[in-house]
């Protein structure tokens, strides 16, 4: 049996090896293994420095996002101030501002198709429509970027799908927007609150309500393929609606449940007067 040579290796080489080596140990170790050397005292400062930097950033966070909400609070109080009696509910039966109004809003935002106002909620909004539903979840009325974002109508809602209209606008924490919606699943204050008023043009629409649920985006009330009073009669019939429904609306928020897919929604149908 032969045995293998050995391969001479020259001083330089040897060197190189050596180093080669120490580098791949040292790499192996990382930083762990440069953390574990470490004494008590210079681990213990990194940790709490590691922990303020984080706490730092989380409270630059809240403030910014508490001062974009209070921001959009304040920009929607004084447009509610500037549409005056009819908007804020005072009863007044004086319509023939309300083109003035409109002119108003779409000077401000072209994307305004009319105003929106919930019995026994602080629901009183501006609604626009946008080419997609993801603009106006965090842009502000006036166009600025807000976590409030905007109260607004399904892109999809034209032509014959004006037959149901939905809307949409942010469940906040602080309150504001759709929030007060959760308030119609007791029985009792949807029975004394049922009224959904729209400010169109020069008109007043109004809808009484329904139906308010917890339910998901797979809902049939997100269904808006209605071209022929035959779907519409079967899409009503799916949700509840009375035979007498010839348009529905529905305003629908998100659940603070974890759950991204849920969802809480008032619906109603127009009445005539």
């Amino acid at each position: 049996m032969t045995s293998k040579k050995k391969i001479p290796v020259t001083e330089n080489e040897s060197a190189e090896i050596i180093e080669t080596t120490e580098k791949a140990a040292i790499k192996q170790k990382g930083f762990m293994g440069f953390f574990r050397g470490m004494s008590l005292t210079v681990k213990l400062t990194i940790a709490i420095l590691f922990c303020g930097c984080i706490a730092l950033f989380s409270t630059i966070a809240f403030f910014a996002h508490t001062n974009s909400l209070k921001a959009s609070a304040a920009e929607y109080d004084f447009l509610r101030e500037f549409a005056g009696d009819i908007i804020s509910g005072s009863g007044s039966s004086d319509f023939t501002h309300l083109s003035a109004l409109d002119q108003e809003m779409l000077q401000i935002n072209p994307d305004y198709v009319f105003w929106i106002r919930v019995d026994g909620t602080s629901i009183a909004y501006p609604v626009v429509q946008g080419s997609d539903n993801i603009k106006y979840l965090n842009t502000s009325f006036y166009g600025e970027p807000n976590k409030a974002g905007t109260v607004f109508m399904d892109f999809r809602n034209i032509g014959d799908s004006l037959k149901h209209t939905i809307i949409y606008g942010h469940n906040l924490q602080q309150g504001g927007m759709f929030t007060d919606l959760h308030k119609f699943l007791n029985p009792r204050f949807l029975e004394e609150n049922n009224i959904i008023t729209l400010i169109v043009n020069d008109h007043i629409v109004e809808f009484k309500i329904f139906s308010a649920r917890l339910t998901d985006v797979n809902d049939p009330a997100y269904n808006l393929a209605l071209s022929t009073p035959r779907l519409f009669a079967r899409f009503a019939d799916s949700i509840g609606a009375p035979i007498q429904a010839t348009q529905i609306i529905t305003l629908s928020t998100c659940v603070s449940t974890g759950n991204d897919d849920a969802r809480m929604i008032v619906q109603g149908y127009r009445i005539f007067r």
